[in-house]
């Protein structure tokens, strides 16, 4: 069934006058009244009933003006539908992120930020870990990651990656440690005798690396005391007396009793946040998001 005839009979129907119908349509008199005979014999009903004098809606055609009504106002919603999903108005964005960034200011004012310019699209968060998060990209099952590392993570030409920001690096300590006592920031060195709370290393993230290799700099190898997968529970091992952490300076916000921050001397003390993107055009979606992220970062 054609839309356009629809149309032509909503109008009719409305002005029960061929001329002021076609008028409203801006179309000649005579393809109107050919459009409408057209309908008809697709329906096999008369919709109306003409006469010199006047022209009155049929039985059928009275059925059918609530119907074809509904009918181009669902195809007028359609196509809007189409039109802000083409702009990126509507849909869905797939994000992973490490559990450290979402203590950082960055991120959440970027996801607010983000809500904010289009709240019809719905952004689906995932914690992961760093490979996970690569995995998932390349698997195509999200859209945008945020890892962390020291350098740039090693990445296929799929993928394109841009550093947003960097942490510096605090030392968790318990409160009544004697280090705390200290007023200048701590060197790696100070720790080679502690035990350290970490995550595990098939987390895959980049603070583990980091923190392995600022010990081998300093010549010696980090002892293990306990292993965490989530960044609070770091922090609270460490209230617990189990040893000693290194993590991002936004994880500092964790307020919990019992555990004081130092900061990490060293100018190899410090961790960057990177966005990892797929290469090549993006969705209307992910460009806004890179944009934001970008201007969010430099602040």
């Amino acid at each position: 069934m054609d839309l356009r005839r629809i149309r032509y009979f909503i109008v009719l129907s409305e002005e029960l006058h061929f001329g002021r119908a076609a008028q409203r349509l801006n179309i000649a008199q005579p393809p109107l009244s050919q459009q409408i005979r057209v309908l008809e014999d697709e329906l096999g009903a008369r919709l109306f009933d003409r006469s010199n004098r006047r022209v009155e809606l049929t039985a059928a055609g009275k059925a059918l003006l609530p119907e074809a009504r509904a009918l181009v106002a669902q195809a007028e919603r359609t196509g809007e539908v189409a039109r802000r999903a083409q702009l990126g108005e509507l849909g869905e964005l797939r994000v992973g992120f490490t559990g450290s960034a979402a203590f950082g200011s960055v991120i959440p004012k970027l996801i607010f930020e983000f809500r904010r310019r289009l709240p019809e699209v719905h952004l689906r968060l995932e914690e992961l870990t760093t490979q996970q998060q690569l995995t998932a990209m390349l698997e195509r099952r999200l859209e945008v990651a945020f890892v962390r590392g020291m350098t740039s993570p090693d990445l296929p030409s799929s993928l394109q990656v841009t550093r947003l920001f960097e942490d510096a690096l605090v030392v968790v300590l318990p409160a009544q440690h004697p280090l705390v006592a200290r007023e200048s920031a701590l060197s790696i060195e100070a720790l080679k005798d502690e035990g350290f709370v970490m995550y595990p290393r098939e987390r895959g993230t980049g603070v583990y690396d980091q923190i392995i290799a600022l010990c081998q700099q300093a010549g010696f190898a980090p002892r293990l005391a306990q292993e965490a997968r989530e960044s609070a529970t770091i922090v609270a091992l460490v209230a617990a007396g189990l040893g000693v952490a290194i993590v991002p300076a936004s994880l500092s916000s964790i307020n919990v009793d019992g555990v004081a921050y130092r900061p990490l001397r060293g100018k190899a003390a410090r961790s960057a946040m990177w966005m990892v993107l797929r290469a090549g055009k993006l969705s209307p979606q992910e460009a806004l998001f890179m944009t934001l992220a970008r201007e969010l970062g430099k602040r």
